[in-house]
């Protein structure tokens, strides 16, 4: 089925490029923009057909609750109306807490405890739960919504994500959860052909697109949040953290930036991590793959203390905070020296480039 997935998602978007202008699902340079050229915004979408489909054909719609497949055709069409016609953040935010308040009230997905995140005990949520897990489904979706602002790097730290899960899933002996995650990855991957830049394609042939990472960004909320709270114990709660770590990383930091300046928390902007890194001269392929890579590790870190190491809850945790205030501090360096030197007269990039710019 996830041979299926990958197929149908290629097809799909070969398919609808094509068509990508009647349907309003055409991205068009402007002064924001880094392309040069018009380009399908039909990615998101794609990923959608291959994915449902290939779950309808093996017969694993009924593995996972009706909310799930609801829940998530609500986003995916909130955003392609959003890639056809920019609408205002409002409505989207309002999808976004229905689709939250689906998981809990209709597929179970509440968040009742923390786990033992301080070394006294597991922190009962009480009232606060359904506030708290709505609050983290958001906060999830816009994650990676916030994340994709260059080709391949949505795409990539998801897949990442996704099979981090499946492994979890793997170990609880969720079957049905597996072979879903399993074919998401495997469109995404699909996509990924299409979207990441090589030495042999220079530019991405189509885009994600709101339609994409609104779907995306409720799959990872989704286990991240049946997972953690599974009854069989499956995950830490605090392991979500680390299979989520640079997308939270970003939004956390992007949203704390914009508050303070008093500005709309989902505005656009060019102060992403992938954004400073650019800014120093390094390709956009080079930037996917550092940042992939560093996300990719976190993900093996996370798995690895599920499975062998079993450190305790309140040193994983710590270890996240301290990691997440290592990042702030490291791109706060980073703004530093792109606005002491405007120009951005750097010699060509590399490894040992990397260093000097992040070390000194």
């Amino acid at each position: 089925m996830a041979l299926l997935a990958g197929a149908l998602t290629a097809l799909s978007i070969v398919v609808l490029a094509r068509y990508a202008g009647r349907l309003s699902l055409l991205d068009i340079p402007n002064g924001r923009k880094r392309h040069q050229v018009q380009t399908p915004v039909v990615g998101g979408l794609a990923v959608a057909i291959g994915f449902f489909a290939s779950a309808l054909a093996g017969g694993y719609w009924g593995a996972i609750s009706p909310a799930f497949w609801l829940a998530g055709a609500m986003l995916l069409a909130t955003g392609m109306l959003d890639d056809m016609h920019e609408f205002s953040s409002k409505p989207k935010f309002a999808i976004q807490i229905a689709a939250g308040l689906m998981v809990i009230y209709w597929g179970g997905g509440l968040l009742h405890d923390l786990g033992d995140l301080f070394g006294f005990g597991n922190i009962k949520l009480g009232w606060a739960a359904v506030p708290f897990t709505v609050f983290g489904i958001i906060g999830v979706i816009n994650a990676i919504n916030m994340i994709d602002g260059i080709d391949g790097l949505a795409g990539l730290l998801t897949l990442g994500s996704l099979l981090g899960f499946a492994a979890i899933a793997q170990s609880g002996g969720l079957t049905g959860d597996v072979a879903l995650i399993l074919m998401l990855a495997a469109a995404l991957a699909a996509f990924l052909a299409f979207n990441l830049r090589t030495p042999w394609h220079s530019r991405a042939t189509v885009f994600m697109g709101d339609a994409g990472t609104l779907l995306l960004g409720f799959v990872l909320a989704w286990y991240a949040v049946t997972l953690a709270n599974h009854p069989a114990g499956v995950m830490q709660p605090v392991t979500a953290l680390w299979l989520l770590a640079i997308p939270l990383f970003d939004a956390v930091r992007m949203t704390a930036k914009r508050l303070c300046r008093g500005s709309n928390p989902f505005a656009a902007d060019r102060e992403h991590l992938h954004h400073l890194l650019m800014g120093f001269g390094l390709p956009t392929i080079k930037v996917v793959v550092i940042v992939g890579g560093v996300h990719c590790g976190f993900v093996a870190f996370g798995l690895a203390n599920e499975f062998w190491l079993h450190w305790p809850e309140h040193v994983m945790y710590l270890g996240f905070l301290l990691l997440f205030a290592g990042y702030v501090v490291l791109l706060r360096q980073l703004q530093a020296r792109l606005a002491a030197d405007p120009a951005k007269e750097f010699p060509p990039p590399g490894c040992s480039r990397l260093k000097k710019i992040i070390f000194g």
